[in-house]
């Protein structure tokens, strides 16, 4: 087993170390803009060799260092986190060798036909679709959401209506013969997962472990997006939550990518802590399948919605993980937690 994970995972932490060298000097740029914009009183020179530290001992990346808190911490905590080398060890440790299955949620595509009965929407691929079949699906759904096949972080995600117009609609066609993208119903909620926030399809991440064969679920995170952008990406302006596992409760404040935290959403006002997701086991359900359906990939994450009609679809899946979601809600790190599961 020991020496599986070595053949799996030394090769991926050699080449995380020549890529940080490589990454100097753009990750000094992101640092400095990192830094002006949260406002910390702490010297910036002294920050910078700080975070220098950091990023050849722990693999921090200046997002590490300022979302975890890194220049408020003892060596000692700092080491409970999970960093971006480090995350890029456990997926290898953890899911190398099942590229077969992972490209069944990481291209969006094959996820929407190995997936359809978890979806609940409408989904066509971009891949030999003509111009008139594409015009004809969105006047039929009148509004649908358009994402690159393989992407990630909510990038170049939007919505297209047939209000839109002719022109809009030959120019979202004429990207499909650069790169390959799904065309999906946009899915509708309602009540408290509504109320959050109307327009994006906000969405709980469910991670999952297959621990020999049972399906552990460690947490879970609500996600909500701010405003009209059609994601709930942290990256992408949006913010985290902290589930409860057992009872499906919103148990913590609205975090956002830089840290920040509310008890009231932004822009509609809603407070959500205290308040439990609807659905819930079924939530939990959903998540537990899925991943048997991919069981020789260990550490799965499942982005759910409630929708309106008391149901649940996975709106994508994960093999890659996103662990900055699952610290950065309570600022406790899971490196521990998570290399428990390497035995």
């Amino acid at each position: 087993m020991l020496r599986k994970i070595y053949r799996a995972t030394v090769p991926g932490f050699i080449r995380s170390i020549i890529s940080g060298i490589r990454s100097l000097p753009a990750e000094s740029r992101e640092f400095r803009r990192d830094y002006d914009r949260r406002g910390i009183r702490h010297s910036r020179t002294i920050l910078f060799w700080d975070w220098v530290l950091c990023r050849a001992f722990l693999g921090a990346t200046p997002d590490d260092y300022f979302k975890y808190r890194f220049y408020d911490r003892t060596w000692r905590c700092r080491r409970e986190f999970i960093t971006w080398r480090r995350m890029m060890w456990l997926i290898g440790a953890f899911n190398n060798g099942s590229e077969d299955e992972r490209i069944l949620v990481e291209d969006k595509t094959i996820f929407a036909e190995a997936f359809r009965d978890f979806t609940k929407r409408k989904i066509l691929s971009s891949d030999g679709l003509t111009l008139e079949a594409f015009r004809a699906f969105v006047s039929k759904l009148g509004r649908v959401i358009i994402k690159p096949a393989d992407g990630f972080n909510g990038n170049d995600i939007y919505i297209l209506s047939g209000s839109d117009g002719e022109e809009a609609i030959r120019r979202a066609y004429g990207t499909f013969s650069s790169h390959k993208y799904t065309i999906e119903e946009v899915l509708a909620q309602d009540g408290m997962l509504r109320e959050v926030n109307p327009g994006t399809c906000n969405t709980i991440r469910v991670n999952v472990i297959n621990n020999h064969g049972s399906f552990e679920i460690q947490n879970a995170v609500l996600r909500t997006g701010q405003g009209s952008r059609p994601v709930d990406n942290l990256s992408s302006g949006g913010m985290v939550s902290k589930v409860d596992v057992d009872t499906g409760t919103v148990i913590s404040l609205f975090c956002d990518v830089i840290g920040k935290r509310l008890l009231a959403h932004p822009l509609t006002g809603a407070v959500i802590i205290g308040r439990k997701i609807p659905q819930w086991e079924r939530v939990k359900e959903v998540a537990v399948e899925a991943a048997r359906r991919i069981s020789r990939v260990k550490y799965t994450s499942w982005d759910i919605a409630v929708i309106t009609g008391e149901d649940v679809a996975i709106v994508e899946g994960n093999t890659y993980g996103n662990f900055q979601n699952q610290q950065i809600v309570d600022q406790v790190g899971l490196w521990e937690h998570y290399r428990q599961y390497l035995r």
